[in-house]
C-alpha cells in the first residue's frame, strides 16, 4: 500500500496550507478573493479528510498483517 511517511508529509503540507489560508481570511488579505479562498479551504479539508481515511485504512491492514 502507500508509505506512510508520504502520507504523513502530504497531510501536514495540506495543515501548513489550510492555515495559511485561514490566516489569509482572518487578516483579510487579498480583498476580494475570499470565495475563492473559501473554495480552496473546502478542497483543501477534503483533501485532508481522504488522507486520514487513507491513513487510518494503512493502520487497519498494518493491524491484520501483525495478527
Amino acid at each position: 500500500m502507500t508509505e506512510a511517511s508520504d502520507l504523513d508529509k502530504a497531510h501536514a503540507q495540506l495543515v501548513e496550507q489550510r492555515r495559511s489560508i485561514i490566516e489569509a481570511l482572518a487578516k483579510g488579505y487579498q480583498r476580494g478573493q475570499t470565495e475563492n479562498h473559501i473554495e480552496l479551504l473546502l478542497k483543501i479539508q477534503s483533501a485532508i479528510d481522504v488522507l486520514d481515511t487513507l491513513m487510518a485504512e494503512d493502520e487497519d491492514d498494518d493491524t491484520v498483517d501483525d495478527e
